[in-house]
């Protein structure tokens, strides 16, 4: 579930890692964990409609939206 890519220059990768590649430039790694959890995940769609609506009525917002967009 989680990724982390970054843009890493071949000559700071370890000896066992550049083999193969270039000896300058760079090279972009994943990070992904190998087993994922779901512990302390909160999945959203049972929450949905669970609470009130903080921006106020639902034709408000869609009115606001309107002015917003035929504003531009």
């Amino acid at each position: 579930m989680n990724k982390v890519v970054r843009h890493y220059p071949v000559d700071r990768l370890p000896t066992e890692l550049r083999t193969g590649l270039p000896e300058h430039g760079l090279v972009k790694i994943e990070f992904q964990p190998e087993h994922e959890t779901r512990e302390g995940q909160i999945l959203l769609a049972p929450l949905a409609g669970s609470c009130s609506n903080i921006h106020g009525h639902e034709d408000d917002v869609l009115r606001h939206i309107r002015e917003l967009r035929e504003n531009r």
